[in-house]
Formats: structure tokens, sequence, C-alpha cells
């Protein structure tokens, strides 16, 4: 095939300024316009694309089909093309035929080269570890985002033996407060749908990467299908992190209480589990949640009418801010021991100085302190902790086995920095020299045994 004859130009098809910082080193006028029908149309190809075209440079008499590899770090460019022609080449739709004019200002004067262009297509591919995604179907522009974590999401389509049900036959509604439709589960946190089908870790990342409406064609392991994100709602505690300070509503500190309560008992859940990168995931939303900006709508009391009524309303508002910060003293606790279990005793030591700097009586973050100063190496500084939380009745046979274990190690620090000063343990050298291997045993009794007969030998001799 051959590309498109141009049409002759008209008012509608002037040169267009499309350079990234509208320098005017990037022209395009269009000679055709791209198709309005089918997958692609009305789209552009964007930086993740592997884009197909037929170029043909001004004055030549051919023309030349190239495939622009997708653009990333790395990448290679096609020979013979500018860089810069890329961006152009990405504000075409499918089928369409442009002129392209790049000005190179580096030059003194400027030089500007031409080409005729036809995006032919593009494929859409996108490779994630062990998932690869290949767009067949994109979203339509009011489909903003893409998922989050926690926000309720609903798969259509099939992927292996799993049938999540048929594609839509219409674009389905992109508003993230759309009646809900069956099938939903929380991104990042269901294992399975309302329907009982399963959520692969592979779907999921495949899903965070969609909007709603787009159709893709998906190999997970060994498991190959098409699927659609058919619907995305936003995790409701989204808008008490959205409502801080003057923004807040009336009721927001008895909903983030609650909110709090739930997220931190997903991440208890998860941590008994041993699911300890979700765990703290879970306590880093609940803690999110429960910042409520500073508390700049504290002053509401004020619009009351009566000073009762002023009274009643700031009681109302302290109380509530009381009760969202103990559950949050609560969730960052926790975390803590997530990040202890997960051998980041640092964090978990800063976890826990946190909560003692507005609880100084938390018993279990002055144990779990302990833990991360042993880890981190001050073993007389946790020892101290250790023998005062062994007066604490529910904490004294831990505090006891916690101190016996610090003891030890800090016996055995000292023991090595004695023997190091004494010259007993010497630097291992940076060329150690191999030493001989051990004789077997059987090579070992014949040289006791000559050494045996040299010795009588001897002795005869002297005799003699």
């Amino acid at each position: 095939p051959t590309m498109a004859t141009p049409q002759a130009s008209d008012a509608s098809e002037a040169e267009e300024d499309v350079s990234p910082g509208g320098d005017g080193s990037l022209l395009k006028t269009i000679l055709k316009q791209g198709k309005e029908r089918g997958p692609q149309a009305l789209t552009t190809p964007s930086p993740l694309c592997e884009i197909t075209m037929r170029v043909r440079e001004e004055n030549a008499a051919t023309q030349t089909t190239v495939v622009w590899p997708r653009q990333h770090h790395g990448a290679e460019q096609p020979p013979g093309l500018p860089p810069q022609l890329r961006v152009g080449v990405e504000t075409m739709r499918l089928g369409e035929v442009a002129r392209i004019t790049h000005v190179d200002f580096d030059q003194t004067p400027s030089v500007r080269t031409t080409f005729d262009v036809e995006v032919v297509t593009w494929d859409e591919a996108l490779v994630m570890n062990s998932v690869t995604k290949r767009i067949v179907k994109r979203p339509p522009i009011q489909a903003w985002r893409e998922p989050r974590a926690l926000d309720r999401v609903v798969v259509r389509g099939f992927l292996g033996n799993v049938d999540y049900g048929p594609l839509s036959e219409d674009w389905p509604d992109p508003s993230l407060t759309a009646p809900p439709i069956k099938g939903q589960w929380r991104l990042d946190e269901d294992t399975e749908n309302g329907e009982g089908r399963p959520i692969s870790a592979g779907l999921e990342e495949c899903v965070k990467t969609m909007r709603v409406g787009e159709v893709c064609e998906v190999v997970i392991g060994e498991d190959r299908g098409t699927i659609e994100l058919a619907q995305l709602l936003e995790d409701p505690d989204q808008a008490l992190i959205s409502h801080r300070g003057a923004w807040a509503e009336p009721g927001d500190a008895e909903r983030r209480s609650k909110a709090v309560d739930a997220l931190r008992a997903m991440g208890n859940t998860h941590l008994k589990k041993g699911d300890l990168q979700k765990a703290i995931r879970r306590y880093d939303r609940a803690l999110e949640v429960a910042d409520d900006g500073g508390g700049d709508d504290g002053d509401n009391y004020l619009m009351e009418e009566s000073e009762d009524a002023q009274q009643a309303s700031k009681a109302a508002y302290e109380a509530g801010k009381e009760a969202v910060k103990r559950r949050s003293l609560a969730a960052r606790a926790n975390r803590a021991l997530a990040h202890l279990k997960n051998g980041d005793a640092l964090q978990a030591k800063l976890d826990c100085e946190a909560v003692l700097e507005e609880d100084e009586s938390h018993v279990k973050c002055k144990f779990r302190r302990a833990q991360a100063l042993v880890e981190l190496g001050s073993i007389e500084q946790a020892c101290d902790v250790f023998k005062a939380l062994m007066e604490v009745p529910s904490l004294q046979r831990e505090a006891r086995a916690g101190l016996v274990n610090a003891r030890k190690m800090l016996k055995a620090h000292r023991d090595a920095e004695r023997d190091l000063f004494r010259g007993k343990i010497k630097a291992v050298p940076e060329n150690p020299v191999a030493k001989p291997p051990r004789k077997n045993a059987l090579e070992r009794t014949v040289v006791a045994s000559l050494a045996g007969r040299r010795a009588v030998g001897r002795a005869a001799s002297d005799a003699y």
C-alpha cells in the first residue's frame, strides 16, 4: 500500500505549532483526516505505543514504512528521523496524513526538514512483571483516572478459565459515584469479587493501569483473556481525606473514627496472616484518614445562637477530635509492630516515639521501642527499658525474656570487643593463605608408623 494522496489544502488545514514549548520548532499541517470509526478512532497514540507509519521526506521519490518503538529510557530511535518528530506523530489519529516540519534552531541559519507522515496502526501493549496488557478499546475521555487502593471495581470478560461476565455493549458509566453493579471487589484487599470469582495479583496489577470502558487483551502467567473495567467507585474514605480543615463537614469526626477502626481491623487481619506489606498499607491509610488538617473547623461552634449551644457544640467537637486521636495512636502502634516484624527497626522506633509523645503510659509502645533499640544496637538503653517494664504486670514475662536476650547480646558484644583488643580475634586478611588439606586417617597412620620405626632405628644405632 502507498500513502494516501494529500487533498487540496483549505482554511481548516492551516499550519499548527505542535512543539512542546510552543517555540515553533515543530509545525504540522493535516493533509487527510484520520478515521472516525473503529477501536482506535478519534484517539491518538501515547508514548507507550509502538507506532507503525509511512514516512516520506521532502523531495524524496519513495516512502518508507517505519516502526517507531515505545518511548522509554534507552529506547532506540528510527534512523534518519529527528526524535522531535515523535511528538508530532503522537498528535495524529489512525489513518491521518500530515506534513510535519521540524525546525532546528540550534543551527545558524535554522534548518527546516519536512516529512509527510501517515499513521498506519499502533500497538498499545504494556508489560508489567508477569503481566502483558494490550489495549483493544480505549476509554472515553470522561474516564479520567485509574483505580487506587480500596476503590471498588467491576471487571467483565474472561481470564483463563474464569468468566467475569459479558463485555459491555455500550460505554459504561465512568462516574465515580455511578449506581453500583454486581461483581464488585476492593482493589488491594479482596481475593474474590462479589460473585465469588477469584482475583489474582496479576489481574489487580493490570486493573490498576486501566480506566472505565477500557478493554484489554491480557496475558498473566499462563492465563490469557480479554477484560474490561466496567465500573470504578471511589473509596468512601477518600472524601474524609479531601474534606479537611475548613472543608470539613458536620459529623466528620464520627465518620473518621469508624473509618480508622475499620482500616485498623483490616491491617490487624493482614498482620495475623503475615502479609506485612498489606498490613502497613492499611495502617498508612488509617493515619491518612485520621488527619483532619489541623482542625480549622473547630470554630464552627461560634455560629450557634446561644451560649449553651456554643458550649455543647464545642464539647462535641473536642470529644470527636479526641476519639479520632485515640484511634490514630492505636493504628500507629500497630504499624510499629508491623514494621518491627518486617525488619524495619528504625521506622518501628519512630512510630513508637510518636505514640509516646502523645501518650507516655503506652506500655506496648515502650516494649516495642525497646525491641527496636536492640535491633539498632542500643542494647544498654533497651535493658533499662526492659527493667522498668518488668514492674508492669501485663508485660512481666515479655519484659523479662527481652531483658535476658538483651543481656546475652550485650555480653557477646563485650566479649568480642575484649578478644579483639587482646588480639585473640584477628582481622581476616585480604588474600588469605590457603592451608594444605588435612591428611586422611590412613595417611596419618602410615606417617605415625614410619616415625616410630625411625625412632627405633635411632635408638638401636645409639646403643651400638
